[in-house]
């Protein structure tokens, strides 16, 4: 029936206070990042009202056009700092 299994969200994050040496708020920073990086908060945004397939796909376009735009813009700056000749500051 399903074309298209829905992912299941794995929610399971822990911090344990020994690798935060007991400090709540390194605690709730280090939560926090994890939340981030395993990118629950967005999946659960993204769940909240249904987007068309049409909407999602032009949305990773626009995403994947920024990160090469990105990606080609870091690669330019090295190029140009590269080709500059270095200027040393004379002893006085």
């Amino acid at each position: 029936m399903y074309r298209n299994k829905p992912k299941k969200i794995d929610g399971l994050i822990t911090v344990y206070s020994e690798e935060c040496g007991g400090n709540n708020e390194k605690m709730i920073r280090r939560f926090s990042k994890k939340v981030k990086k395993d990118g629950i908060l967005e999946e659960a945004r993204d769940r909240k009202r249904f987007k068309k397939k049409s909407a999602v796909r032009t949305e990773e376009k626009r995403k994947r056009k920024r990160l090469i735009e990105k990606h080609n813009k870091k690669q330019n700056e090295l190029l140009i700092n590269k080709d500059s000749p270095r200027r040393r500051r004379s002893k006085q």
